[in-house]
Parts: C-alpha cells; structure tokens; sequence
C-alpha cells in the first residue's frame, strides 16, 4: 500500500521539513518538483525562455553550466546544463534571421539520487522592429525522464512500534512498479531586444554597449505527467512555469556598465524571485584584446529560503567566463551554517567571416 510521500530532501524547495528534524522518507508516490535553476540565470537563456534562442553578437554559441547545492549536509545537489546555438544568416540577415538550438540539463540530488536528464531542441525567429528594437518568438520541445533509486531510502512502515526505533528488516509495504518517467514537453517564448548598435561594422569596438531583453518564457504548455506510479487517479500534471524576466546592460561611460538582472518564476504553489544588480569595466576595448571584468550581487527569495551570491565574471575576447557562491540567509543555515554552494558558467562565442564576400556585402550579425 503505497503511503504519503515526505517531500523531504528530494528537491531544492523541499528543505523545510528538514528543519522540523525529520530525517526519514515515506513511499514516493507522486513527486510535485520544480524546474533546476541558477543562481545566473542570465547566463542559462534557454532555460528561461526559448525566446532567447540566437539573442547574442555573432553566429555560434557554446554553453556550460554547473551548479553544485547543498554539500555541506547530506542532501547535496549536482545541475550540469550544456547547450549550443547557431544563427541561420542570410542577405537579409540585418532585419530578420533564424536561430536553432540544442541543449541537455541534467540535475540529481537527495537521499533517494533523483534526477532529471532533460534534452531541448530549440528554434526562434528575429525581426527588426525599428534601427534598436528587435522581437524574437521561440519554440521549444523536450524530451525528459526522471528517475530515482530506493537504496537506502527509510519508510513509515519500518519503524517497530514496539521499540520505537527503525528495524531495516521490516518490510516497506511499498510497490515501485516503475523508478523512472519519460514525458514531452512544449515550450514557448517572446523576447523584446532594445539596443543601441546601429551601425554595420565588421568588429565590434564596443563604443555602444547598451543593451536590454524583456520577455517571458511558458515552460510545460502541455502540462505532461510526471507520477512515477499510475493508478487511476492519482495522475500528477507537471504544473506551467511562467518566467517573466529583464537584463539590462546600461553604458554609463566609455568602460563602465550597469548590469541589472531580474526573473521571476512561478510554478503551481512555487514562486521564486531573482534579482542581479552589479557593474562591468572594459579594461581594454581594442579588437582581438578585448577584456572586461564585472561583479554583480545576486538575491534570491522562494517560499521560505533566500540566499545571497556575489558573482565575479571575466569577459575576454569571445569567451564569457563567470563563478559565484551561493551564501544560505534563510531559515535552513541551521543546517548550512550560511554554505550552499558554487556555480560556474563558461560560454565561447564565434563568428564566421566569409573571405569570399567583399564588403558591404558581407552580412554580419546585428546584435551586440
């Protein structure tokens, strides 16, 4: 007979209960989770919206994202996302273009080793509005599984009410019949890019670096099941995650910029709220030595939990490189002592140039 489920230590949101001292599961039944995340979220765009697919200066981008959580109780968490995007240019590129899209998330963590594989193909479509705004509208499919072991896992019914105490060789009274769930999902986006290049030079000499994207991204339209035991019922319906969301670089002189950052996320009962303010300085803006550093403070708040993350990045010709550290500021640094955890970003950047076409016809990206 399959009993209720603890949400005890299988997902990031779940951790209050650990406050309470329990340390044990009951029978998984059904697993209401919500979606990974990072802490720089800005540096993941497809996981915020399919929108923001192609919206980066040059042709092809290489992504990484690790994220580790919770190591220093026994409930630690591992997200690795990887991903690749690629602009489709044309003769008309400088007004509209295409953009595909490929990604892989991977996230696992708990007692019980739940994970997510989760792979995305992504396409949008750009089009000039005016000399510095463009939209894009993006469509995303997935196809994920979720899995989880019941090695080591503690049930209700093995606790001795004659002696009060756990006894593993009492039966668990519960039923699996399936560890793992496959399902497709549907995605979908719109993103506003307000910029302030207008010219249509070959290098980039960053004289103008203003920039904003404004959107949402709509996660599981199709609201797939997610229950690992069907029976009739007790179907669960992964909820729509809806990710309204700004970033903003502001140029404030001939090398600094203002960098500010939000998203908000809701997720059935879930709501999260995230915010990065900070500031770039362009060291050098000379082509081929191009290199700026920034630092920008991150807060996040959901339910019961906050943390704060100060993260450093270094911007160096075509490769983006940020690390930040998340510090636990909610009622669970009981249990963290204020740790959380690392998160690191790599993204590299290229551009083709054809030799075959002479200028001005040759057609480069026009976003910055």
């Amino acid at each position: 007979m399959v009993k209720r489920i603890i949400h005890i230590l299988l997902m990031n949101h779940s951790l209050k209960a650990y406050l309470a001292g329990v340390m044990f599961f009951g029978a998984v039944a059904v697993l209401e989770g919500q979606d990974i995340h990072y802490t720089q979220f800005y540096a993941a765009p497809m996981n915020i919206s399919p929108a923001l697919t192609g919206i980066f200066a040059g042709e092809t981008r290489l992504m990484t994202n690790f994220r580790s959580q919770w190591h220093s109780v026994p409930v630690d968490y591992r997200t690795v996302t990887l991903a690749a995007e690629k602009k489709l240019l044309t003769p008309n590129s400088d007004t509209r273009f295409f953009s595909l899209g490929i990604g892989f998330n991977y996230d696992q963590g708990g007692v019980s080793r739940l994970n997510l594989s989760n792979l995305v193909l992504t396409g949008s479509y750009t089009q000039r509005l005016d000399k510095k705004l463009y939209v894009t509208a993006g469509a995303q499919m997935a196809a994920t599984q979720r899995r989880f072991q019941d090695n080591g896992l503690v049930f209700d019914a093995q606790y001795d009410p004659a002696t009060g105490l756990y006894d593993p060789s009492l039966p668990t009274l519960e039923d699996f019949s399936s560890r793992r769930n496959f399902y497709a999902e549907m995605n979908a986006g719109v993103n506003f890019r307000y910029q302030t290049r207008v010219d249509k030079r070959l290098v980039d000499n960053l004289e103008k670096r203003t920039k904003i994207d404004a959107g949402i991204g709509l996660y599981h339209l199709n609201t797939p099941l997610q229950n690992f035991i069907g029976d009739g019922g007790n179907d669960i319906a992964l909820p729509l995650r809806f990710s309204p969301y700004v970033l903003a670089t502001i140029q404030v002189s001939d090398n600094l910029d203002i960098i500010y950052n939000t998203l908000y996320q809701s997720q059935g009962k879930y709501r999260q709220w995230l915010n990065g303010i900070g500031a770039r300085y362009h060291l050098n803006r000379q082509p081929g030595k191009q290199l700026s550093v920034q630092f920008v403070g991150n807060y996040r708040s959901y339910d019961f939990s906050e943390s704060l993350s100060p993260a450093f990045g270094l911007d160096y010709n075509n490769w983006r490189v940020g690390l930040s550290y998340d510090i636990n500021v909610s009622e669970f640094d009981i249990a963290t002592k204020g740790r959380s955890g690392p998160e690191l970003y790599i993204h590299y950047l290229m551009a083709r140039v054809n030799r075959k076409n002479l200028l001005p016809q040759f057609k480069i990206c026009p976003l910055i």
